[in-house]
């Protein structure tokens, strides 16, 4: 497994893991998606517990490793892991650190940082799809219980719906659904999880 974390990601066919980009040319995915992580430093969460922030700073410093060490991937499910780690720490960070409550922020700004975000995970998902049903070790993660990604993260996600500041980019969000939606009909891995993200997001936007 890859360093720093176990997790229970199960068996993977080859419709999990994408071994580069889109084109075949230029960095794979994970490795944008590092670079991007790599933007991110503690202090975007000042008033982060002492326990939050000792999380972050060695999580951050597993992905900088791996970024300049690409080659301690191996596998399949190393790749997803790591890429589970990726969207722990970019949605803790970006997403979660968001107030849209706030009416002194800069909500231009926060826009701008749930578009990234979104796209992140976006490219993320499409590397390694897989990653939608990886579930971590218990503790491994202080905000992560054993539950599958795609039921932590999607919360997440849907609740910067119709918030007044983002309604413009509502569509990248519907988009993203719709991207872990084909993702269970294009991945074997993936066709059980098909009638209960059917039902999650019929609730959800019934509602």
């Amino acid at each position: 497994m890859a360093p720093g974390f176990q997790g229970k990601p199960g068996h993977q066919g080859h419709n999990g893991f994408a071994s580069g980009s889109p084109d075949g040319r230029g960095p794979p995915p994970s490795t944008l998606a590092a670079q991007l992580v790599e933007s991110i430093t503690t202090s975007a969460r000042s008033t982060a517990r002492p326990d939050e922030t000792s999380e972050l700073k060695r999580l951050l410093g597993i992905i900088e490793r791996i970024k300049n060490h690409p080659e301690t991937l191996k596998t399949n499910e190393e790749r997803i892991e790591h890429n589970h780690m990726l969207i722990y720490v970019y949605t803790r960070v970006a997403l979660e650190g968001l107030r849209w409550d706030d009416p002194f922020a800069n909500h231009a700004q926060q826009c701008s940082e749930a578009l990234k975000a979104i796209n992140f995970l976006q490219v993320t998902i499409k590397e390694t799809p897989a990653v939608l049903k990886f579930c971590p070790d218990e503790a491994a993660f202080l905000f992560r219980g054993e539950e599958p990604l795609w039921l932590w993260l999607l919360p997440r996600v849907l609740r910067i719906l119709g918030v007044g500041p983002c309604l413009a980019i509502s569509p990248i969000i519907e988009k993203l659904c719709q991207s872990v939606m084909e993702a269970s009909y294009q991945n074997g891995i993936l066709w059980d999880l098909q009638p209960i993200v059917m039902s999650y997001f019929q609730g959800n936007f019934s509602g």
